[in-house]
């Protein structure tokens, strides 16, 4: 038995509530990667959108928004 707060729990219940608090932190762990790599896709988008939308706005940045998002890929 183990003394809490709020009263005694068995050492088996502990064990289990541990148990089931590391998977869900694997699995926070697990999501928290993916997201990551996620966001450093969008980012890598973000920018080939931005050297394009420049330019279509500079006529004279053609070459290097082609140049920049080659850098990219």
């Amino acid at each position: 038995m183990l003394l809490t707060s709020t009263g005694t729990i068995s050492r088996s219940q502990h064990q289990e509530e541990s148990a089931l608090l590391l998977r869900k932190i694997e699995e926070l762990n697990g999501n928290t990667a993916r997201l990551i790599a996620e966001a450093v896709k969008l980012i890598q988008e973000s920018k080939q959108l931005s050297a394009r939308v420049k330019s279509l706005h500079d006529p004279q940045s053609k070459e290097e928004a082609g140049r920049d998002t080659n850098k990219l890929g």
